[in-house]
Order: structure tokens, then sequence, then C-alpha cells
């Protein structure tokens, strides 16, 4: 038996499949934990390097090495855990917006860590420790491109405000570098820009049913 679709049902179904796109291109990111397991991360590690540099606390220079090994089995033990419990039945999962986002934040990690590998070998092999004085307007460069990219692609405006914010403390960062005040800079700046729109975003997120 043949099924014969009118004009108006076609319609309907069009109009149907154009919320349903709709609704995906503005799903809310949920990369929100992740942000503030780096956020925070970035933000106590830069003020702990700065304390560390002013000599507070009578800490040697060996805290420095210590204190950013921690930081590193956090960040990727913490974002193990956070991927393990993270649920699959999320709305919005696989959402343009979500998906750029993740791989935009991905790209990112990846190049910093080639980075600070980089570095960390050129400080134990030529006792070369410059790659390190330029690293914070290199990570909060990154971070406001990420940021800016996430927020324009899903319209969220914390995001796009706080890439610009980021890449704009670009400057200041660039003229503090060789001094300690960088290194509050970059605390200030992971606060503002990464902690404090991942809270944002977690108080967004959907519940795990529609």
């Amino acid at each position: 038996m043949e099924i014969k679709m009118s004009p108006q049902t076609m319609a309907d179904d069009l109009a149907y499949i154009r919320d349903l796109a709709e609704a995906g291109k503005n799903a809310p990111l949920l990369g929100g934990r992740f942000l503030v397991l780096w956020g925070g991360l970035t933000t106590a590690a830069y003020i702990g390097h700065y304390a560390i540099a002013e000599g507070m606390f009578g800490l040697q220079p060996v805290a420095f090495a210590i204190m950013w090994i921690a930081y590193a089995i956090l960040g990727v033990g913490g974002m193990y855990l956070l991927k393990m419990s993270y649920p699959d039945s999320k709305p919005g999962r696989a959402s343009t917006g979500n998906k750029v986002s993740a791989l935009v934040w991905q790209a990112s990690g990846y190049f910093l860590g080639a980075y600070f590998l980089g570095a960390f070998l050129s400080a134990m092999i030529f006792d070369v420790f410059s790659p390190f004085l330029w690293s914070v307007p290199m990570v909060v460069g990154l971070y406001g491109l990420s940021q800016y990219v996430s927020g324009v692609i899903s319209n969220t405006a914390p995001l796009k405000l706080a890439g610009i914010l980021a890449m704009l403390s670009v400057v200041p960062a660039i003229l503090l570098s060789g001094t300690n005040y960088m290194w509050l800079l970059g605390s200030a700046v992971a606060a503002v820009c990464v902690l404090a729109p991942g809270i944002i975003l977690m108080r967004h997120e959907p519940s795990e049913t529609v």
C-alpha cells in the first residue's frame, strides 16, 4: 500500500528536524567540571610558584619541582576520574558546540604538554630555564583562545567574555615577564577566565534526563 505524504506533513517534518538541529546547536556546554579542575589547579599553582619565588615560608627551590609534579599528577588523575564518572546520558553531549569545545581544549592541552616537556628537558639537560619565563603569556593566551572559540560556537556570552579578557591579559603578562608578579597575574586570569566560567557552566548543565 502506497503512503502519500501531503505538503503539510512534509513541512511539519522539516520543521521538526530544524527544531532538533537548533536545539543541538544551542545545547549548553558540558565541560564546566573540567574548567573548574584546571582553573582551580592553575590558580593555586601560580600562587604557589609566586610564594616559592619570593622565598615565603622558607620554601626552597626544590619546591618548584615538587609543586609542578603534583600539579601534573592531580590534573591528569582528576581528568581521568571526571571522565570515568561522566554520564553518557547527558543531553547535548553530541552537540556541535560540545564537540568543538572539547576538541579545541584537547588541542591546547596537547600543545601545552609538548611545550612544558621541552621546557623541562631544556632545564634538565642544558640548565636553561628561560622557556618557563615565557610560559604565562602563552598559557593565558591559549586559555583565551579556547574559551573564545567555545563561547562563539555555543553562543555562550560568559565564555566569549572570558576568552577576550584572557587574550587581552597577554599584554601585561609579557610586560611582567621576568618578574614574580607575572605568576600572580596568571593566577588571577586562571581564576577569572577559567575557574569562574567553569562554575557558571556547571550551574547551567542539564540533568541526565530531559
